[in-house]
């Protein structure tokens, strides 16, 4: 690319990009890059210099999800895809600048996802010391520069790509050391009030001042369980810290843990939360009881929400996407985009009413507006703080 001038011009994009403080537009105003800017690379450390202080050091991210090639089957497949944040954000995602560099065969996920990611490691690991490349702008030769700051999917993926225990795991989440709880012999769970449940410590977390990991505390203590002197320790130490061993990408200086490891909103909103609210307010959520819960809405006020939702498909124009279908009768044809569609523009309406306390409704438009402060193309600090303090308020709520 950097020997095609179309896409080395496009490749300045980075360089020319100005960060203004308080602001964020793109990946390049994220607290990780700006810290890179000011670090010396650990392989220039002789004759140092900094990343990205070339105007063609090209800011990669990666990104892997396992899913069924085949519509009847249940294999599936796991490929490996890099994104160019050098190419401005109306192209780089476009699929002939996505850079598939590998695909995990299947037929299950797999087990050690860093035996098949060590070969594209140690070409990163290059292409941190540089590699000679030919500059179709200046015309010349260069020594080209590439850093991986990123890597995101759904949180299974990477709890493989990061070695932790997972969703299910005592020790849950990637950012912060939160404890999970089980009560009645159901899966773990992580709720913010645990005062009710006998034995869980602590009582309460304070949502503001959760216990966050930090890269040298996350990496010390995969390596404690990597030198554990038996199996039995290992296991141990693993359920406790929730890290099953030292990840690959670690040998990666540009990528800090968990920082570079941000939460897929689409996975993480429109596949898990919305269906999941939805499946409460249809008493269907899980095994748990729902008999007689004020948010539940009856089954005949439900497929009435379906058939108002999939009648809006003819009064909304194509260009919002994929019509919604009766998500009452029809909801396994949903995707992301619908998801999102139905609660963004169809549910404030269609739910108006339907519960059979006012506080839910209003608990969920307050959702609904987060989540447009959220998918804003410009974020101020002022804005990212509201965000911040609105989801903090809203779950508090949801657990009242």
């Amino acid at each position: 690319m950097s020997a095609n001038a179309t896409h080395a011009t496009k490749m300045r994009y980075r360089a020319e990009y100005v960060h203004e403080p308080g602001v964020i537009k793109d990946v390049f105003d994220g607290s990780h890059y700006q810290t890179l800017l000011k670090t010396v690379v650990p392989a220039g450390e002789s004759n140092p210099f900094f990343y990205f202080s070339d105007e063609r050091d090209i800011a990669l991210g990666l990104s892997t999800d396992g899913f069924g090639p085949f519509k009847k089957r249940k294999q599936t497949c796991w490929p490996i895809i890099l994104f160019n944040y050098n190419i401005p954000p109306e192209f780089r995602f476009r699929k002939k600048y996505c850079i598939h560099v590998a695909t995990v065969p299947g037929p299950k996920k797999p087990w050690d996802w860093d035996s098949f990611c060590w070969p594209l490691v140690q070409e990163l690991i290059q292409l941190e010391m540089g590699v000679k490349a030919f500059d179709a702008v200046s015309l010349s030769l260069f020594l080209l520069h590439a850093y991986l700051i990123l890597a995101f999917g759904d949180i299974p993926a990477m709890a493989l790509i990061m070695r932790m225990k997972g969703q299910n795991g005592i020790s849950p989440c990637r950012i912060c050391d939160i404890k999970a709880i089980s009560f009645n012999s159901r899966p773990h769970y992580v709720p913010l009030r645990r005062d009710k449940v006998p034995g869980a410590q602590p009582r309460r977390y304070d949502p503001s001042d959760l216990p966050i990991r930090t890269h040298d505390k996350l990496l010390k203590q995969a390596s404690k369980v990597e030198m554990a002197s038996t199996s039995a320790k290992r296991e141990e130490r693993a359920k406790k810290y929730g890290i099953k061993g030292v990840p690959v990408l670690s040998c990666i200086s540009s990528i800090s843990f968990p920082s570079s490891f941000p939460f897929d909103f689409m996975h993480l909103i429109w596949e898990n939360l919305i269906p999941n609210l939805i499946e409460f307010w249809t008493a269907t959520f899980k095994d748990l009881d729902h008999a007689d819960k004020d948010y539940v809405i009856e089954k005949h006020v439900w497929e009435e929400v379906g058939a108002a939702t999939a009648a809006c498909g003819a009064t909304i124009p194509s260009a919002f996407g994929a019509p919604v279908p009766d998500i009452a009768t029809k909801r396994h044809l949903m995707n992301a985009e619908m998801y999102a569609n139905w609660t963004l523009f169809i549910a404030p309406i269609v739910l108006r009413g339907r519960f059979k306390k006012p506080q839910y409704y209003k608990h969920f438009m307050q959702l609904v507006e987060l989540l447009k402060l959220c998918l804003a193309f410009e974020i101020s600090e002022v804005i990212l703080n509201q965000i911040d303090e609105g989801f903090r308020l809203w779950v508090e709520k949801y657990e009242r």
